[in-house]
């Protein structure tokens, strides 16, 4: 007999000593998950089908190819023409269960946009601008009405605006009625109003704080409209995809009627028992853009609308304030237009007691009190009058008495103490200490309080290119708005060191307070190191108003002109900037909002076509021929 010789444990132990002499040279790694998942939930069946006639129920099921959910539905969904419920919305796996409140109205083609509510449930992916749509007559409306919505400053697009369609055609529908039709705005700005009946409509484009679909806050939300009203096109019928039996062509009838007050629907948990199954009909939508945003139907642009905020009619006085005793501060909500004043009541000052100063936009004043007996009274009474715009627009004179009261703060002994020595008046700077002047600007000087003396004898300006110093004519010239600061103008030399000197008493405020020691050192920049831009406008064929503004939106430059030539923009720091150009159509030197009610749009505004970016020591030249948009 055959012995069976076991080779195992002698493997294993030659296995074991090669392992010592070879170290691991690879790691184990887990296999990957793939891509990310980026394509959104695809609509794969409803019942009703999409694009239904002779619509009856009230129950409307969509599925979809993977579970769903459903985001800011209440902010997100819009149907058109609105009900007076809103529907509810149910979720059941990959169902959608729409259940409708209000009964529908006879003949009509019904719109139920989802704008970026609906999305896959593990990705978050957004199934942009779904449509449902379903007509309770014989017939599906195809017109439509499409455009972008631009912020009428700056030409952005503007996102969430939502753009509504007016049967009625008087300018109080947007006061105290909901629209027929409404879609919002995308990310791009873009909005589409398909599915329309043929008819004339008002339109109105609203940035819609509260979500009434009412213009009702005035001051607050943000409006667009267009000249003329408008007359939906028929879409192009090679770019609709519709079920093989439905119809095109309008409904509705005259009996249509608009709700008066949409109310916010509740979103339920729990499906109804009673739902019927889900139709195996495919579901046809309509052309989509490349960008898979918005519903085209093969149309341009129809309306471009400006979205503007109009100027509260009502005007008031908004705030008062005395935090300190000789300094009376009236704050209004808007710019005060004419002339105002202010007279004492329970006091009688002497003859010249008020130096008076205003805020650049002309909706605050400030009183300062010469006057060091009437400052100590703590408590005044004033009537102050000014002229305000109404709700039409008028000015009238409108009167209020003020208290304005003085209450010293509260202060520990610690506090009272160091308040024994005289204060100091701090002197601000438009420049940090050894920071650098620009040539072309000059150096301004800031003080807390209007000044009462200057003594010019004790301020000196000198220059040093190198260890000399010199004496340097210069003007201090008080600013003719802001009367607390002061410029200091002179022929600056580039590159130089400079030294702004004023010695105690230099400087004496309205309240007797005086300046200490000042020694303040900068330096002006190289000639070399900006750049100009030389801008030829043509076709200018009335008053515009030309700004140089920089990568954050500051202008830099202000030009008004009312006929063809050339601008030179110098001393320009390197980097990048933009030229707008507003239409001063009213030619009051800036850029004025519209007004609904007058039919007055807001002045137009245009950008160059190009960023320009400049260099050190170097010009661009460039063209521009203007046309009115």
């Amino acid at each position: 007999m055959k012995k069976h010789i076991s080779y195992l444990p002698v493997l294993l132990l030659f296995t074991g000593i090669l392992s010592l002499f070879f170290p691991r040279c690879a790691n184990i790694v887990p296999p990957a998950g793939g891509p990310r998942d980026t394509i959104p939930p695809a609509v794969l069946s409803s019942d009703p089908p999409n694009y239904s006639t002779n619509f009856r129920g009230s129950l409307i099921q969509v599925e979809f190819d993977e579970f769903i959910q459903l985001r800011n539905i209440n902010q997100q969904f819009i149907i058109t023409p609105p009900q007076k419920e809103r529907p509810e919305f149910r979720l059941r796996g990959r169902r959608l269960y729409i259940s409708l409140e209000s009964d529908p109205i006879p003949n009509t083609t019904y719109t139920l946009n989802f704008g970026e509510a609906i999305a896959d449930l593990n990705e978050g992916n957004i199934l942009r601008n779904f449509e449902f749509v379903f007509s309770t007559g014989d017939v599906i409306d195809s017109l439509n009405y499409s455009g972008i919505v631009l912020n009428a400053f700056d030409n952005t697009p503007v996102e969430n605006v939502t753009v509504m369609l007016y049967e009625e055609l008087h300018d109080s529908v947007p006061y105290r009625r909901i629209p027929l039709y409404a879609n919002r705005t995308g990310a791009d700005g873009k909005f589409s109003l398909n599915n329309l009946r043929t008819d004339t409509f008002k339109v109105f484009a609203l940035a819609d704080v509260n979500n009434n679909y009412l213009y009702d806050r005035k001051g607050e939300e943000k409006i667009a409209f267009p000249d003329d009203f408008i007359f939906p096109s028929p879409a192009a019928q090679d770019e609709i995809i519709m079920p093989p039996d439905s119809i095109t062509g309008s409904g509705g009838t005259e009996e249509d009627s608009v709700p008066d007050d949409p109310e916010s629907a509740a979103i339920t948990d729990t499906p109804d028992e009673n739902m019927s199954a889900v139709q195996d009909t495919t579901v046809l939508q309509p052309a989509i853009d490349s960008e898979g945003l918005t519903p085209l139907f093969g149309f341009p642009q129809d309306d471009t609308l400006y979205l503007f905020g109009e100027e509260t009619g009502r005007q008031y006085l908004s705030r008062t304030e005395r935090a300190q005793r000789g300094k009376l501060l009236f704050v209004f909500n808007l710019p005060l237009r004419g002339d105002w004043s202010i007279e004492p009541v329970s006091f009688e000052p002497p003859g010249e007691w008020l130096i008076t100063e205003k805020s650049p936009r002309n909706d605050s004043i400030i009183y300062w009190i010469t006057d060091p007996e009437t400052r100590n009274t703590n408590n005044m009474r004033y009537l102050i009058s000014y002229m305000a715009t109404g709700p039409s627009d008028s000015l009238r004179q409108v009167t209020d008495t003020i208290n304005m009261n003085y209450t010293a703060p509260s202060v520990s002994r610690r506090q009272a103490q160091a308040q024994e020595s005289p204060p100091g008046m701090n002197i601000g700077f438009s420049i940090p200490a050894d920071g650098t002047q620009e040539l072309n600007k000059s150096l301004r000087l800031s003080f807390p309080a209007p000044l009462s003396l200057i003594d010019n004898e004790k301020i000196n300006l000198s220059s040093s290119p190198g260890d000399t110093w010199t004496e340097r004519d210069f003007n201090l010239i008080r600013d003719s708005l802001q009367i607390r600061n002061y410029m200091v103008e002179t022929s600056w030399i580039p590159g130089a060191n400079y030294r702004l000197e004023a010695d105690p008493g230099a400087f004496t405020d309205i309240f007797g307070l005086e300046s200490d020691s000042m020694d303040f050192t900068f330096t002006t920049r190289e000639e070399d190191h900006y750049g100009r831009i030389i801008l030829s406008l043509s076709g200018i064929s009335g008053d515009i108003i030309v700004q140089l503004l920089n990568d954050r939106e500051i202008i830099q430059r202000e030009f008004f002109m009312a006929e063809d030539g050339d601008l030179v923009m110098d001393y320009l720091q390197p980097g990048q900037f933009r030229i707008r150009v507003i239409f001063d159509t009213n030619n009051n030197g800036k850029w004025d909002t519209g007004d609904y009610m007058k039919g007055i749009q807001p002045e137009r505004v245009i950008f160059f076509r190009d960023i320009i970016t400049t260099r050190s020591n170097w010009d661009i030249e460039e063209e521009w021929e203007l046309e009115f948009p």
